[in-house]
């Protein structure tokens, strides 16, 4: 493989990250899912704390957004660990 001026020629190889590398594939469902999961974690989040009755502040924002992508991580890290046992 040659490199000139920061683009690649010649073939994409197994496991240098191309899109012929059966990893690259692997990272798209977490991806999909830790999305999802970060949308339906902070919408229930607010929803509690609308319940609670914590007053809508810069803190409260900073709190759903740490939760909501803890648990996107955690649904990513899921569903990656998933891909790797199927295959």
């Amino acid at each position: 493989m040659i490199i000139q001026s920061g683009v690649r020629l010649g073939k994409p190889g197994r496991g240098r990250g191309g899109p012929a590398d059966p990893r690259y594939n692997a990272r798209m469902p977490s991806f999909v899912f830790g999305t999802i999961a970060f949308f339906v974690a902070s919408y229930f989040i607010k929803r509690y704390l609308n319940d609670v009755g914590i007053p809508k502040t810069f803190v409260r924002g900073l709190v759903v957004f740490v939760l909501a992508l803890a648990a996107a991580y955690g649904v990513a890290f899921i569903v990656d660990r998933a891909a790797g046992l199927a295959g």
